[in-house]
């Protein structure tokens, strides 16, 4: 009776066991799928993390790409002389004899001023501050004209004007520029030679050429001016009744 019952008792406690030791195993397997499952997930969760960063660089890059005011992976600044043409809303471009374009945006912020073409009068001897409309619908047809970029944004564009005053010449000149004595200079185009005069108040600005770097406007001194027009340097000369007002590089 007693071998009985401790053979029994020892059967039972074999069951136990058994049934012990087996859920251990199942529950160390789940453990493992979970654990297998969380890296799983993890890993494509990276993966598809990566993909979306991936597109959306990819996205900027397109972008900026395509941004008219990139030069060589640079924002452009600069003056430019030449015909304006519009390409969209807000968007033009400039383009010289050689049909060199530079693309480039305006702002609220845009200088435009007419002489007869984009707004106002040929036969005025000052610009009229002219819309972002008028110069849309002279730009369709292309209207000569000098832009000063910062960045790619047109800081203004500024038509063409050539007048006389009392003899003394007034206008916007593009060409090459010469040196002929202290303080007097030429600018020479297709359409002939013009000669202006320099004063203390002249501003000369640079980039590259005159002095600076193409990467930032500079002013520069007269000293610079007459060492590069003996160099004979394209340039964008405002005049008022014979002198400058401004010069600046022209970068076509």
């Amino acid at each position: 009776m007693l071998r009985s019952h401790r053979k029994s008792v020892l059967t039972a406690a074999a069951l136990i066991a058994t049934t012990t030791l087996l859920t251990a195993c199942q529950d160390g397997g789940s453990g493992g799928d979970k654990a297998n499952t969380s890296s799983s997930s993890s890993s494509e969760t990276k993966a598809m993390s990566g993909s979306d960063n991936k597109a959306s660089d990819g996205d900027e890059e397109q972008a900026d790409s395509t941004a008219g005011y990139k030069s060589a992976g640079k924002k452009v600044t600069g003056t430019w002389f030449g015909t304006v043409s519009y390409l969209a809303p807000g968007k033009y471009t400039v383009s010289d004899l050689k049909d060199t374009k530079q693309q480039f945006f305006t702002s609220t912020d845009t200088d435009i001023q007419g002489a007869g073409k984009i707004c106002g009068d040929a036969a005025g001897q000052t610009a009229t501050s002219c819309s972002e409309d008028e110069l849309e619908a002279a730009a369709r047809d292309g209207v000569s004209a000098t832009v000063k970029l910062k960045n790619g944004i047109a800081v203004s564009v500024i038509e063409n004007h050539s007048g006389n005053d009392d003899g003394k010449t007034s206008g916007l000149w593009s060409g090459k520029l010469a040196y002929l004595a202290p303080n007097k200079y030429t600018v020479a185009n297709d359409e002939g030679r013009r000669a202006f005069l320099t004063s203390t108040e002249t501003v000369i600005n640079g980039a590259g050429l005159i002095c600076g770097d193409r990467e930032e406007i500079e002013q520069c001194t007269e000293g610079e001016l007459e060492a590069a027009a003996k160099k004979s340097i394209d340039v964008v000369v405002k005049v008022d009744h014979g002198i400058a007002v401004t010069i600046d590089e022209n970068h076509n």
